[in-house]
């Protein structure tokens, strides 16, 4: 029976089904609905190419894009849903048994998911990261694991360990399996199975970013702005909307107000994926009835003082209302004399809200900021619920780049776990966001929540000049809905108090 499906942005908890699937002997799996997107790809007028899907020749009645759901998109490119049933999928799975930090040996159980052939015909390769630098590589040899069996794989780290700090690095083993000889369906060389082991997990300490003491400070008012101003960066906030206008490092507006909307605001909306809208539009109509798009904004307040010469306090409290419910979010500033600025924000959920799409902070860059690296989940998009592909790292891409372009347009890009990001110009010119805290989700995208959510093909979407980085305290996952359950429990998001703790610092 079909048990996954994979329309737009989706499989999440996909893992799990092979969790349960593998459980037991007498349980099969079952099919993916399906392979690919069955759009079909024309010629506009004008020039530009189109994913048309129901109702596009004005085909009465259609199912709109529910055509579009395969693991592969219609001209049969990938996409990181594909790389995620690749992943789960694999022949061989891999556990870390164990790691002796005094003889730097590992003891890795291999477990053999073919059901007709050993892994002679596979050859192994490992590397060691700390911190996403490479530290060392090579190959192992694979134990003779007859089919369905397990069998112990006995790695020495001793020489790529020399210059590892277990007790402060963030220390990673990627092991790969691939084909020793040319087959049927691939050439030798080709990665049939990846893992991440996790040999030291020191996410949160990997951060750089220190405040270097010292740096005067001017805090002032001017109209219904406040200012904070030092050597080489200044901050402005309006205090009626009680929001940040402008961040400006070396005579550059990092972040900063375009039209009406304000450098940067909170965020509990996302452009609904097609599983979001299911069959029954559950979770899209939810939010549309409830303006999570759209809400007002009231009970707004903005308060400073100054610590001392080189450190000053900004307080912001503002209201986000949506049809019978809203979300409290406090917001506190602490500007340092070198240009550093902590924020410690906090969202309260009150009220009757519905599924809560997300919980954090919007930012409007200047659209010269480009280039975008990260450490966390990568390389491509990644949600709570679709992880086993992605891999701690640190990863280096361009805002072009990080939207997965779906021919229906929703949301895209989200990575997970981060604890570090980098946004800056091919100069290196920019901005350094660090945790002061939890991990965090993130994405920089060249596309607002509501382009996304006001267009219907990926054709006619229009790059802004501004990049939209997102900052999330928390993000629902993609569930499985548009043809079965929704969002597991686990990943929805607690109607609870979240907090989003990072540190801002100007990239040179």
């Amino acid at each position: 029976s079909e048990y996954a499906h994979c329309m737009g942005n989706a499989l999440g908890n996909f893992r799990e089904y092979w969790d349960e699937i593998y459980s037991h002997p007498r349980m099969l799996g079952g099919f993916i609905w399906d392979w690919v997107d069955q759009g079909i790809i024309r010629t506009l007028p004008d020039g530009r190419t189109q994913v048309a899907y129901g109702g596009d020749f004005g085909d009465e009645p259609n199912l709109k894009a529910f055509c579009l759901n395969g693991v592969v998109f219609a001209d049969r490119s990938l996409n990181p849903k594909y790389w995620e049933v690749k992943k789960v999928y694999q022949p061989v799975y891999m556990k870390l048994l164990s790691y002796d930090s005094e003889s730097n040996g590992c003891r890795i159980e291999l477990l053999n998911h073919n059901h007709h052939i050993d892994l002679s015909g596979y050859r192994c390769t490992w590397e060691l990261y700390a911190n996403g630098k490479l530290m060392g590589s090579g190959d192992a040899e694979l134990p003779q694991v007859n089919p369905g069996e397990k069998g112990t794989l006995l790695l020495s780290l001793t020489k790529a360990m020399k210059k590892v700090h277990l007790e402060k690095d963030d220390v990673r083993l990627n092991i790969s399996i691939r084909l020793k000889n040319d087959c049927d369906w691939a050439k030798a060389g080709y990665e049939v199975a990846t893992e991440q082991l996790t040999i030291q997990d020191n996410l949160t300490q990997i951060s750089k970013s220190s405040i270097k003491p010292g740096g005067k400070l001017e805090v002032y008012k001017e109209g219904s702005n406040v200012w904070v101003k030092g050597k080489n960066f200044s901050a402005e906030w309006s205090q009626p909307d009680a929001a940040l206008t402008a961040l400006i490092y070396n005579n550059k507006k990092v972040f900063h107000a375009e039209g009406d909307t304000p450098a940067s605001y909170f965020q509990a909306f996302r452009a609904p994926v097609d599983n979001d809208k299911s069959f029954g539009n559950w979770l899209a109509k939810d939010w549309e009835k409830n303006n999570m798009h759209a809400p007002r904004i009231s009970s707004t307040e903005l308060t400073w003082k100054q610590i001392a010469e080189d450190k000053v306090e900004i307080k912001a409290i503002q209201r986000y209302n949506y049809l019978a419910g809203s979300v409290l979010v406090t917001s506190l500033y602490t500007v340092y004399g070198d240009g550093t600025m902590d924020l410690k924000q906090t969202y309260l959920p009150e009220g009757e809200l519905p599924e809560l799409p997300r919980l954090g902070s919007a930012w409007v860059a200047d659209k010269s900021l480009t280039q975008f690296s990260w450490y966390g989940y990568g390389p491509f998009e990644n949600y709570p619920d679709r992880l086993s592909s992605s891999k701690i790292g640190l990863w280096k891409s361009t805002v072009a780049e990080q939207y997965v372009h779906y021919p229906r347009p929703q949301d895209s890009g989200n990575k997970e776990s981060v604890v570090e990001l980098s946004l800056t110009d091919r100069k290196g010119g920019g901005v350094k966001i660090t945790t002061l805290g939890k991990p965090f989700s993130a994405s920089a995208l060249p596309y607002s929540v509501n382009d996304l959510y006001k267009t219907s093909h990926d054709c006619d979407l229009q790059p802004r000049d501004a990049v939209f980085l997102n900052l999330d305290a928390a993000v629902l996952g993609l569930g499985n809905s548009s043809c079965g359950p929704g969002v597991l429990k686990k990943y929805s998001i607690p109607k609870t108090e979240h907090t989003l703790n990072v540190r801002f610092s100007p990239c040179k």
